[in-house]
């Protein structure tokens, strides 16, 4: 079927809930769930795998009994097509070309404790997406005074609170804003003050377990997508689309795949091609399962229901051989014109390969478990700076160790392998042991992000100390003539540090060229100290010169730096060196040149 003759038809969005642990994401939608469910003898809302499916009308009752004016409107979408893995590791999932699968998504904080780092995680990801977000301020039940009114809408319920109760809600709410306008987001307000709701982020104030403003949620997010989003939910007859959630071993059917399908259709013995760890898997489509009602579960063996057909927008799982290498994340088609299978296979190969990276330059080795989370690792990676010489799918490997050490070569810093959610295997954690390679794995992008970045900014410190702990060090000072403790046998006589650090044990030469013999020591009213910095005033002694003959009373003198150790602080540590330091430094170069070759310390 040509796309011409595709007929073309809204189909419902993808609403996908994400935030911070805790702040109520699953609450959320469990009492969306279970309301709606209630609202009618013959609920429509049907289960999918990784998803649950509201019907408009079973909504639009919801918001009747919500007194919702809303629900009397014209509404041409057909439902919600909720994620039901709430979290941004699920949202991470839900990528394509181009952008995420989900339409529009829901962002939770609890409005009681605030704005979270998970929290803005999941910020970054949908700003990256671009995809648009209505917050919910959730737990308005949890305010000392807060008087509840199960279901209501929220203005209704915030109308009846107590002065200093709406006032103690309205500060929170002010905190979120000022969090987000903080955060470079300069249109944000609670949804009653917009009026233009494509320039600013809404902030529904909800209970998800009263029920309050769970109503205003659904009215402003089918709202916005009704208005905003309609184009973007075109759903063509041909050829299903969709991303894989998850790749699961399953008791009875061996592997499958839980699968959204997000545009078309898939039928059962339809051929499909779908991403793979090495290169892109063509299979068949065995059996269609979608779960079983659920006041139809008898035996617990017995979840799912087999259908013939699906249509997007869904979530299914699909039985079919040759699965043991498909990557969650990856993308799904379906194949109904033979002639599109090159095609199709090319693409695909081509979506894997552009997130995957292999090459033989320096940067750290990056394991993920999902292509979506791979994604996104490398965005927020290559942002601040890290270089990656390889990223892929999987668990961390013996491979990935050795890899890394290749790395060691080129940048001792990058040689790391950081791991997202992923295992270590056991000959990994072997081979990093006999190499020297530090293994880091978190479950959260941004704190794997700074467990590298603390790790290598401390091992270049410790690196540079101990460099600079080597060489010898700019210094600038000025002799006192009214200071002569002794002429010689050491020469002991008062100076001024005037640039730098003065350290025991180096040379000296003074500002005319002349060479001088190394300080013995340095003292400050009579004690022995290590080293004297800029601005102070010391006495230092010199073994084997006479003042008067080998040096004036009244001389300036620099640190006779070697021309090797110019040549390092000129280059790889000059970020390391104080303002001071690098002005008796470029003093004493301008000093040797003259005196030695216009090229002295290149």
């Amino acid at each position: 079927m040509s796309t011409s003759d595709e007929k073309k038809v809204i189909r419902a969005p993808i609403v996908c809930i994400l935030g911070h642990i805790d702040h109520g994401k699953t609450t959320i939608l469990d009492y969306i769930r279970g309301t709606v469910v209630q609202q009618r003898e013959a609920a429509g809302i049907t289960q999918h795998i990784g998803a649950s499916y509201f019907p408009t009308e079973d909504i639009k009752e919801f918001l009747r009994k919500s007194k919702q004016e809303f629900a009397d409107k014209e509404i041409k979408l057909p439902g919600l097509l909720v994620v039901d893995t709430p979290g941004h590791a699920a949202f991470l999932n839900l990528r394509k070309r181009g952008g995420a699968v989900a339409d529009i998504a829901i962002l939770v904080i609890d409005v009681t404790s605030g704005t979270m780092p998970i929290t803005w995680e999941s910020v970054r990801i949908l700003s990256e997406k671009k995809t648009p977000f209505v917050i919910a301020a959730n737990k308005i039940d949890r305010i000392s005074g807060w008087k509840s009114k199960k279901d209501a809408d929220f203005l209704d319920s915030y109308n009846d609170q107590k002065p200093h109760v709406k006032d103690f809600l309205d500060e929170k709410i002010m905190q979120i804003m000022v969090n987000f306008m903080e955060e470079g987001f300069k249109g944000i307000d609670r949804y009653d003050k917009i009026k233009d709701f494509t320039k600013k982020i809404a902030i529904v104030p909800t209970s998800g377990k009263t029920g309050e403003g769970i109503s205003t949620l659904l009215m402003i997010l089918m709202g916005l997508v009704q208005q905003y989003l309609t184009l973007n939910l075109k759903f063509s007859e041909g050829a299903a689309k969709g991303v894989v959630l998850e790749v699961k071993k399953e008791k009875r059917q061996g592997k499958t795949m839980d699968i959204l399908i997000y545009n078309g259709i898939i039928n059962k013995g339809d051929e499909f091609i779908v991403g793979g760890l090495e290169k892109p898997i063509k299979s068949k489509v065995r059996a269609l399962l979608m779960p079983k009602p659920l006041d139809e579960i008898r035996d617990p063996r017995q979840k799912f229901d087999s259908v013939d057909s699906v249509s997007a927008a869904a979530g299914i799982k699909i039985l079919a051989p040759n699965l043991d290498d498909v990557v969650a994340g990856s993308p799904f088609r379906g194949i109904i014109d033979p002639s599109e299978e090159d095609t199709l296979y090319k693409e695909i190969e081509s979506e894997v390969e552009g997130i995957r990276i292999k090459t033989d330059k320096a940067g750290v080795v990056l394991k993920a478990d999902t292509l979506g989370s791979l994604e996104a690792l490398e965005n927020h990676f290559t942002k601040n700076g890290v270089k990656i010489s390889i990223a892929d799918v999987g668990p961390i490997k013996k491979e990935d160790i050795i890899n890394a050490n290749i790395v060691k070569g080129l940048d001792p810093y990058s040689a790391t392998v950081l791991g997202f959610n992923v295992p270590i295997l056991p000959e990994a954690k072997e081979q990093a042991i006999i190499e020297n390679i530090r293994i880091f794995t978190n479950n959260v992008i941004y704190r794997l992000l700074e467990e590298y970045i603390e790790y290598s900014e401390i091992r270049k410190a410790e690196d540079t100390a101990k460099g600079l702990s080597e060489l010898i060090l700019p210094a600038k000072i000025k002799m006192f003539p009214e200071f002569i403790f002794r002429n010689s046998d050491p020469a002991v006589f008062g100076i001024q540090v005037e640039a730098g650090t003065l350290y025991p044990k180096v040379p000296l030469i003074t500002d005319k060229g002349k060479r001088v013999r190394r300080i013995h020591q340095i003292q400050d009213k009579g004690q022995t100290i290590e080293k004297a910095p800029k601005g102070s005033e010391a006495a230092i002694s010199i073994r084997g010169i006479e003042i008067g003959r080998d040096i004036e009373k009244d001389e300036t003198l620099f640190v006779n730096v070697p021309e090797s150790h110019v040549r390092q602080l000129m280059g790889k540590f000059i970020d390391e060196l104080t303002t001071d330091q690098k002005q008796a430094l470029r003093e004493f170069i301008t000093l040797m040149r003259e005196k030695n070759h216009p090229w002295w310390g290149m």
